[in-house]
């Protein structure tokens, strides 16, 4: 009976404990998981509401158990966008063999523990934000096949211990900050077939310990930091003296080291050994040199990518002939010469990119051969002739890139009835004919720009019957008319974000162009700026207001047309998002409406040459945070000076020339703060008083040392210009006048600062405060009422390159610091004829005609007079005659001296006159060809 109850009691310890007699729970594992869900801080889709006590664990999300002992063998809690930490009680599922937590925010570090993992065949950490060291303890897990821990942030030397998982197939350390050198050790990985170390910051030379993985599948050993020319036979590293041992890497399909921090070299010829290459990509590398001719042995490849290289000559030949070549980037280097006519012949290619180089000739026809191209970019090189007619009836075309060549005739008929044609660039190149017609209605065109090239007639109506068009860009062509058609029902609406028209030969109302843009945005979660340009065209009439609807409008440039009427008062009423309005070049009337809203955005407010009148507007102060440019010159304001703009700290541009403005600016004190201020123009008008220039220390942008001038010259937009699209800058232009002349500026606005209060009725004497305007450009003073000298301190205008003080009451002598040419430092003085001093009646001396009449001088006090000779002085004259003497002695009488001199100074005349060395030589050299003509004509006579 004993011996009974014993079994009976230990068959009821089995039925409890063993799991596929009692299906009840195993407690350490279930424990385990329950450690990881409390480590997770953030579950958004409630992923992990099923670890609970109510079900089997077994039936939870992510868990995969063994059909038959129930122990936990797969865990994958991928792409749950979880947060927290990884729990380190993982390490009691003893039979797990795979566990993936890859596409989520998992943080801190890996836990070594781990390591304890003995049937651990896959480990998934990639794309988290895990951090610290790779835990070495982790190469005890020998039956390891997959690590990957690709797109983390962690740091540190590659554990040479890793050596140790002999069944390792895949090793995936990219995106990630690893440092130190590549371990040796790690050839030992004979069963490797994927090591992708991309985006780290390895350095030092690539041991051989790559080359003696003969499984190696894939390579990616881009974007790191290794050292030494490339002299190797797949790489960017030094292993010329590995050479022997290419033949173990034949099974190589894959090979990219791209975006790599090397020294020059060339491409290793040996590459074109590795048979069984499919993908080669080298971007970004430094590369020189030509694609070695052994390429034509890589029959397999279908992927060469070699862009942003220093790779020059011909495109080979031989690339014609690679059967299953499907991707070819060869952009952004130095190629010369034509492009294979029979290139895409193969009837494979999807991507052929040859952008950036100097490639000439035509296009070649059989590009789309196949009809799988999808691809095309030959921007920026020298093509000439049409585009191939093949390209339009290429159904699979879905991006064309050819702007910046010299391509000519009109473009193909159906180019735009592709089906899947989303992106048509084809800018600054000499096409000539109108739009082609067409008829589809599902088109997928998201960009057409075909800006700068000789494109006229008719601005078709299905531009604004395409569904998906961001983007359209058709300025700088000879386009005449508009559609009739334009305002149908079925052009109302549109997604259009960028309309620029300027600079074409367009014609009749704004209104007749289709308005009516969406403001909402499908493909952007953020709201999109809008840009509309029809600038520099013949339109005419009034400024429609459906304008007003585009509460999107970020851009609006109408100038420079024959627009009539009043400005919108909804235009400026416009909140939050319009930067930029430019309504000058027109024929406008009335009063700018004084309603600019209490959000004001802009940055550039332009109405130059109108007709407009009244007041300025009280509420442009509104606008204090954000303008930059203030341009309403050339109309009919009556106002006094506008005193609320100066608080304004970020404008630039302030131009208020050929207006009725009165009165006095002494509201410009000491509070000013035009600290950005380059350009002021309060020519032809009617302020008086004097200028309270004193106050103007603030006015840093026209203080700045020479070398922030340089600094300057590297920008090329105003700060208020700042508005980029789509491979467009809108550039901000400002029309001044200088030495009589009207200039427009755009690149050199940041560069050039001008102060220019002509023709008011300003008195009293010349600020001396203005020689502190060290990169002042221009300064006209003229047909003023100032009195007195012109201060000394002028001098100090080293960039000064307009100066006009004729027609005031200015008296004295002309300073010598603005007439003496040997000083270096206001040599630029002396270009500056009498013409700018004219007017002054009390003027004199250089560049005036009037010469100056001194006080008599002392009687000139002889060095000889008396009976001692003062040496002091003769010491000068002797030294001089003496010096002279030395110097001229050997021109007179050393023939090789002589030689060498004056090649000297024709060098040296070249460098500093080179056009007017040219002309020089030219006119000798028809001398010279003259005198051997006559001469032979005059022995011929005889």
């Amino acid at each position: 009976m004993k011996v009974q109850f014993l079994l009976s009691l230990l068959l009821l310890c089995l039925l409890y404990f063993h799991p596929t007699l009692s299906g009840g729970y195993i407690l350490p594992e279930y424990r385990a998981l329950l450690s990881v869900k409390s480590s997770i801080t953030y579950d958004p889709f409630s992923a992990l509401s099923t670890w609970n006590a109510s079900t089997s664990h077994c039936n939870w999300t992510g868990i995969t158990c063994h059909p038959s002992s129930r122990r936990v063998i797969a865990l994958d809690l991928s792409n749950l966008q979880l947060s927290g930490t990884l729990s380190s009680d993982l390490s009691n599922l003893r039979f797990l063999s795979e566990l993936s937590v890859a596409f989520n925010q998992f943080s801190g570090a890996i836990p070594a523990e781990l390591s304890s993992l003995s049937a651990l065949r896959v480990l998934n950490l990639s794309s988290n934000i895990f951090n610290g060291t790779f835990p070495s303890q982790l190469s005890n897990l020998h039956f390891l096949s997959k690590l990957s821990v690709a797109d983390n942030d962690l740091s540190g030397a590659i554990p040479a211990e890793l050596s140790s998982l002999s069944a390792l197939r895949v090793l995936d350390l990219s995106y990630n900050r690893f440092n130190g050198t590549f371990p040796s050790q790690l050839s030992l990985l004979q069963n490797l077939q994927v090591l992708d170390l991309y985006d780290n910051y390895m350095i030092g030379d690539l041991p051989l310990a790559v080359t003696q993985m003969p499984n190696l599948r894939h390579l990616n050993l881009g974007d790191n930091y290794f050292s030494g020319r490339i002299t190797f036979q797949f790489g960017q590293w030094k292993f010329l003296e590995y050479l022997d041992e290419i033949g173990n890497l034949t099974n190589l399909r894959e090979l990219y080291i791209g975006d790599s921090k090397m020294n020059e070299g060339g491409i290793p010829s040996e590459i074109g050994n590795l048979s069984e290459l499919v993908s080669f990509e080298a971007n970004n590398c430094n590369l020189s040199g030509e694609i070695p001719a052994s390429f034509a042995k890589l029959k397999n490849l279908r992927l060469l990518q070699l862009f942003h290289n220093k790779l020059h000559g011909a495109i080979p030949e031989f690339i014609c002939d690679m059967p299953e070549l499907e991707w070819l980037k060869l952009g952004e280097n130095n190629f010369t010469g034509i492009i294979p006519h029979r290139l895409g012949k193969n009837g494979k290619l999807q991507l052929l990119d040859l952008s950036s180089n100097n490639l000439t000739g035509t296009s070649p026809p059989y590009m789309c051969f196949g009809n799988r191209l999808e691809i095309l970019n030959t921007e920026e090189n020298s093509l000439v002739g049409p585009i191939p007619d093949s390209l339009g009836w290429c159904e699979s075309l879905s991006e064309i890139q050819m702007g910046h060549n010299f391509l000519n005739d009109s473009m193909p008929r159906d180019l735009f009835s592709l089906p899947n044609l989303t992106n048509v660039m084809l800018q600054n190149n000499c096409l000539t004919g109108k739009f082609p017609i067409f008829s589809r209605n599902d088109s997928k065109l998201q960009t057409l720009h075909t800006s700068y090239n000789m494109i006229h007639g008719e601005l078709p109506s299905w531009i604004w019957r395409l569904p998906y068009l961001l983007i359209l860009n058709l300025s700088n062509n000879c386009l005449e008319t508009l559609d009739e058609n334009l305002n149908s029902p079925n052009t109302s609406q549109s997604w259009l974000r960028i309309v620029d028209l300027q600079s074409n030969q367009l014609q009749g109302q704004l209104s007749t162009l289709p308005l009516h843009f969406r403001d909402s945005f499908t493909y952007s979660s953020a709201r999109p700026s809008f840009f509309f340009s029809v600038s520099r065209n013949k339109f005419d009439g009034a400024i429609p207001t459906s304008l007003c609807n585009a509460t999107t409008l970020n851009v609006l440039d109408l100038s420079h047309n024959h627009l009539t009427g009043t400005i919108p008062q909804c235009l400026i009423e416009m909140r939050g998002v319009l930067s930029l309005m430019n309504l000058g070049g027109n024929n406008l009337t009335g009063i700018i409406p004084d309603s600019f809203p209490f959000n004001c955005n802009l940055r550039s407010l332009v109405l130059n040459g109108n007709q407009l009148e009244g007041e300025l507007p009280k509420s442009l102060d509104r606008c204090n945070a954000t303008l930059g440019v203030l341009d309403i010159g050339n109309n009919l304001i009556q106002d006094t000076f506008p005193c609320y703009l100066k608080n304004i700290d970020k404008l630039q541009v302030l131009i208020l020339r050929s207006n009725h403005f009165h009165g006095s600016i002494n509201c410009l004190d000491a509070n000013t703060t035009w600290s950005k201020l380059q350009i002021l123009d309060l020519a032809s008008n009617h302020f008086v008083g004097k200028f309270p220039i004193r106050y103007f220390s603030s006015w840093k942008a026209m203080m700045g040392t020479e070398k922030e001038m340089e600094c300057k010259g590297g920008s090329d937009h105003l700060v208020a210009s700042d508005i980029f699209f789509h491979r467009l800058t809108y550039q901000i232009r400002v029309k001044l006048t200088l030495k009589d002349q009207d200039l427009e500026f755009v690149k050199l606005l940041t560069i050039t600062t001008s102060l220019d209060l002509s023709c008011n009725s300003f008195d009293g004497d010349i600020p001396k405060e203005i020689g502190e305007f060290k990169v002042l450009y221009a300064l006209n003073l003229s047909h003023n009422a100032f009195t007195g000298q012109i201060p000394q301190a002028l001098g100090n205008l080293r960039a000064l390159e307009s100066l006009d003080l004729s027609s005031n009451k200015l008296i004295g002598e002309i300073p010598c610091r603005l007439s003496y040419f040997p000083i270096p430092q206001i040599r630029q003085f002396a270009t500056f004829s009498e013409s700018s001093f004219e007017g002054n009646i009390g003027l004199c001396d250089f560049p005036m005609k009037e010469k100056c009449i001194h006080e008599e001088l002392e009687p000139f006090a002889s060095p000889y007079s008396g009976n001692s000779i003062d040496w002091d002085f003769l010491s000068i004259e002797l030294g001089f005659v003496f010096g002279l003497g030395i110097f001229i002695g050997p021109l007179i009488f050393w023939t090789r001296w002589r030689k060498r001199y004056y090649k000297y100074v024709d060098d040296i005349v070249f460098k500093m006159f080179p056009r007017t060395y040219i002309r020089i030589e030219n006119y000798r050299s028809r001398v010279h060809r003259n005198q051997g003509r006559q001469a032979s004509k005059n022995q011929g006579g005889r």
